[in-house]
């Protein structure tokens, strides 16, 4: 799980967003869902998170998502709204694995 998180940090670098940092990470892979704990700078206390998924293809598909705090859980569902919440899961091998594991 520990390789997860690192992976997860790293693209939130990469995509400028080192203002998140991801806490703790649990996958039930056969109920397809995860929680985490997620620290943003300037909050005090780490927010809950919680999200059902699922492989379409070559893409993520968030299906639900709730956090601790309700205005960022609607920010997050309208933000998903945009992109029918769906990601494109990377490709080579990496992107294959990630498929294989969730």
């Amino acid at each position: 799980m520990d390789l997860i998180i690192k992976a997860i940090e790293a693209k939130l670098q990469s995509a400028g967003l080192n203002w998140i940092k991801l806490q703790s990470l649990q996958l039930r892979i056969k109920d397809r869902s995860l929680t985490a704990e997620v620290l943003l700078d300037g909050e005090p206390l780490p927010l809950a998170v919680e999200a059902r998924y699922e492989i379409v293809g070559d893409k993520i598909k968030i299906a639900s998502l709730n956090t601790s705090k309700k205005w960022l859980t609607e920010a997050a569902n309208l933000a998903l709204l945009k992109t029918d919440g769906a990601f494109p899961l990377p490709g080579g091998i990496g992107g294959k694995l990630l498929k294989f594991f969730l």
